[in-house]
């Protein structure tokens, strides 16, 4: 995962310490409150699907951010 900041600067994270089961256990949490139940086999299957949607597609930017003064960030997988 690429994270930039106005082309200019950048910070790079790995996307398995992004995505593995650990967050998005926290994010099946937040769901659960918010009234949507995963288990975790579906939970499994979209850690899966997330990886080997990054294989296929490097450069597919997740977020793309304009700010009204001009700054821009974009967040790739």
């Amino acid at each position: 995962m690429k994270i930039t900041k106005n082309a200019d600067k950048f910070f790079i994270l790995p996307t398995w310490l992004m995505v593995n089961v650990f967050t998005v256990g926290i994010i099946r949490k937040k769901l659960k409150k918010e009234g949507v139940e995963l288990t975790r086999k579906q939970t499994s299957k979209f850690i899966k699907e997330i990886r080997r949607y990054k294989k296929n597609h490097s450069d597919w930017n997740l977020v793309e951010i304009d700010s009204k003064n001009g700054d821009t960030m974009n967040i790739k997988i």
